[in-house]
């Protein structure tokens, strides 16, 4: 029987294989921040230091054969091989049967690194085997390893069901049970055990609306990524299974930013899925996406120019630009995360939001920096869902570090706090193509939390906060926003001014409602707390601008901040208000076009409502 290929589970593009497989040998294995990994010996799996926790996750899930193991599968070149079956043998001499040394890290028999260990070392033995290289004796070390990992998997209480560990869990155990299924009945049960599990973890972990529970596109568009090569290599043919697959696809396809980044959510990095026509065709399955990654060279956009997904807790606005309708970089994109389904990758970001506008990224999320230090069981940042304890990582996932409200300078708890799933509430597009989101929460037990989204794309943007304490404390309520690295701002008298490298106007911001009072422009502030910064990926921070507007010491109140393409702006402070309940407010404000003014209601019993109107000026 022909060796099967090994499965490219994680959809590296095969045209650098060859190469970078060759550099890898020559200088060893590399994942940026860290030093290289040397494939050659000594081989040190123990984890030195809790700043290498990630690094070594990946040393045990045997991430640094992947691109060997794919270039030997497209040219059987034994070179690329032979190292694989070196360190698969020193990593059993370590940590296998009766060879277990418990301490040298706790990654070695790590529920996640088991799973793809296992994909990777049943290939090394099929390829072995196929190539005729090692002896029978050689042959038998490999397969107790890979049958301790059969063992391991088949184990119900391993699998982890409540997050993606779980999931690639099971394309571990399907790849091996596939390649072995013919040759013994235990791996043809792993196998049929690895499906039934797929079908269960994909309507645990997805909504019905193909939107990924963990509050993180980039682990959305990891397991698909993932999923997709298990059904493109043929370990999945079942039709449920692959339509479900194209319906994920398609909502990924909403989180790809006008500039082809993943939209950076949670933990999510700054990752490009720029690819031409071509690739775009090649490597994604539905038209949305292939639009999307390919700057419209191929495929079409959804009809529709926005799109609700009220279980998964996101809205994301996306409309063409009028001026270049047919370059999707220049789209106007708006996306709020208001979703809380576990405490898996939940950052205290509630309601937050991010924002792209003619050709440039404005308003961005924090980034995931990395995962780095344990916080103490117990402590004060262990209680309020805090789970790393290096003060960078701390930072991204506190709420000043989001497009959002704080308050008294504390973050959402997320520990010891019932998730609220989606809290999307109301939406609406009027005759105008004004889209108003509503969305609502509660905080610290006793604050109730509105937002409501009033946007007009590549024109305006309105943020409306009401917070009312049921119990009468009061509070200092901030308003962040957090500019995206490459624009420049300056504090003017009313507000602020951004310089939009893709827009002929500057985008100007004042606030709306009498009382409000804003903060000093934050950039790379590590003083006092830590503030104007952004991770694009692995521990890195890099600075940006951040600003708030802020009411102090009320227990009820409303915050509304304007964002406005215009060469010049002002706010009418005595003719805008909002009543107490937050249910309705109008806004004024003028500039170059006209004396703009805007309704809306959202009172319970009724739809959303929206009335705006420009009185243009006279000649």
């Amino acid at each position: 029987m022909a060796l099967l290929p090994f499965e490219n589970l994680m959809q590296v593009f095969e045209g650098s294989i060859i190469s970078r497989a060759e550099k890898e040998l020559e200088e060893g294995w590399t994942l940026s921040p860290y030093t290289a990994f040397k494939l050659t010996y000594p081989i040190n799996w123990g984890l030195d230091n809790s700043s290498l926790r990630a690094f070594n996750y990946y040393i045990h899930c045997w991430e640094m054969l992947n691109l060997i193991l794919l270039a030997y599968s497209t040219t059987k070149e034994i070179r690329f091989l032979t190292p694989a079956i070196d360190i698969a043998l020193d990593w059993i001499s370590h940590h296998s049967g009766t060879n277990k040394k418990p301490n040298l890290s706790p990654f070695a028999w790590y529920d996640m690194a088991v799973g793809f260990r296992t994909h990777r070392l049943a290939y090394i033995i099929d390829a072995a085997i196929d190539a005729d290289i090692i002896s029978y004796n050689i042959q038998k070390i490999l397969w107790q390893a890979l049958d301790e990992h059969r063992l391991y998997l088949a184990d119900e209480n391993n699998i982890v069901f409540r997050n993606n560990h779980g999931f690639f869990q099971i394309a571990g155990q399907l790849s091996m049970g596939k390649r072995f299924k013919d040759k013994s009945p235990l791996m043809d049960q792993a196998y049929k055990q690895a499906i039934q599990r797929l079908r269960t973890i994909l309507a645990t972990q997805f909504t019905k609306e193909g939107v990924h529970c963990e509050h993180s596109p980039g682990y959305h568009l990891m397991v698909y990524k993932t999923l997709k090569a298990l059904i493109d290599f043929s370990l999945i043919e079942d039709s449920k299974i692959i339509e479900q697959a194209l319906h994920i696809e398609r909502s990924l396809s909403w989180f790809v930013l006008p500039d082809r980044h993943i939209a950076n959510f949670g933990d999510t990095d700054y990752q490009s899925l720029a690819q031409d026509g071509v690739e775009a065709l090649k490597n994604w399955s539905t038209v949305e996406m292939q639009y999307a990654v390919s700057n419209g060279t191929v495929g079409k956009l959804p009809s529709c120019d926005h799109i609700i997904f009220s279980e998964g807790g996101y809205v994301v606005v996306r409309k063409p630009s009028l001026k270049y309708p047919d370059k999707f970089r220049y789209s106007s994109y708006l996306a709020q995360i208001a979703a809380f389904h576990s405490r898996v990758h939940k950052q205290a970001d509630d309601l937050s939001f991010i924002w792209s506008d003619r050709g440039s990224n404005i308003l961005v999320d924090s980034g995931r920096y990395g995962y780095i230090g344990r916080t103490e069981i117990g402590s004060d940042l262990f209680n309020q869902g805090f789970w790393y304890s290096d003060p960078k990582r701390i930072y991204v996932e506190s709420t000043r570090a989001h497009n959002t409200l704080e308050f008294n300078g504390n973050s959402y708890q997320r520990k010891k706090r019932k998730p609220y799933g989606s809290a999307i509430r109301r939406w609406m597009c009027n005759e105008n193509g004004i889209m108003t989101i509503e969305s609502e929460v509660k905080h610290f037990r006793t604050i109730h939390h509105v937002r409501v989204l009033i946007f007009m794309p590549a024109q305006w943007l309105i943020v409306f906060d009401w917070f009312n304490d049921a119990i009468k404390n009061t509070h200092t309520a901030r308003q962040w926003f957090h500019l995206a690295p490459e624009l420049y701002m300056v504090q003017e008298e009313q507000g602020f001014s951004v310089s939009v490298p893709s827009s002929k106007e500057p985008l100007r911001i004042v606030h709306l409602l009498d009382g409000i009072t804003s903060s000093c422009v934050y950039l790379a502030n590590d003083k006092d707390i830590l503030q104007g910064w952004y991770s694009p990926k692995e521990k890195v921070l890099i600075p940006n601008y951040a600003f708030c507007y802020e009411t102090q010491q009320t227990s009820n109140g409303c915050i509304a901040s304007l964002f406005n393409f215009s060469s010049s702006l002002t706010n009418n402070l005595s003719w805008s208000r909002a009543n107490k309940s937050g249910n309705k407010a109008r806004f004024c404000w003028e500039d170059e076009k006209g004396i703009h003014k805007l309704h809306f209601s959202r009172e319970k019993s009724k739809d959303l409502a929206i009335l705006y109107s420009i009185e243009t000026p006279i000649g």
